[in-house]
């Protein structure tokens, strides 16, 4: 990967916060954590309520990051962790926020679950966005991180 790469992340309990360290530790990208106006529930039961109401409401959390120049790189590595199948409601404001952005956008995930539709729903999200395709992992199951199959992944982006 000899781009200028950003990786952007939002970590509720570590996994998502985990593999994007170990992604930085393999490209050397720039690497920025979302923040959020709204501290989340720290049950799963509690967060899933929370969610369900922000997007039946279409009401994204306020994201308090002071943002670098999107422009300035050349592709965007977005993770979050999988919500209820989807895309975490903190991505989901990530992904307005990134709007104009002319690079690529790779979407990387955790969960404790099959991934649902989290490809499907973030290209749907992204707007007018370059999606690539993501790289997800399972924190408890398989397929579990592994790095050879993350460098596969970033090779191809």
């Amino acid at each position: 990967m000899a781009q200028e790469a950003l990786i952007l992340y939002y970590s509720q309990f570590g996994s998502t916060a985990r593999l994007a360290g170990q992604i930085r530790q393999l490209t050397g990208a720039d690497i920025l954590r979302v923040q959020t106006a709204l501290d989340f529930p720290a049950g799963m039961e509690d967060t899933d309520r929370l969610y369900k109401r922000q997007r039946q409401r279409g009401q994204l959390p306020k994201l308090v990051n002071q943002w670098p120049d999107f422009n300035y790189y050349d592709v965007i590595l977005v993770g979050g962790p999988v919500w209820d199948g989807q895309l975490s409601s903190p991505i989901m404001a990530l992904l307005e926020r990134l709007q104009g952005f002319e690079g690529k956008v790779a979407p990387f995930s955790t969960g404790w679950s099959a991934t649902g539709n989290y490809q499907q729903d973030f290209t749907a999200h992204a707007g007018k966005l370059r999606v690539l395709l993501g790289y997800h992992i399972l924190t408890h199951g398989r397929p579990r991180y592994d790095q050879a199959s993350l460098m596969s992944w970033l090779r191809k982006l």
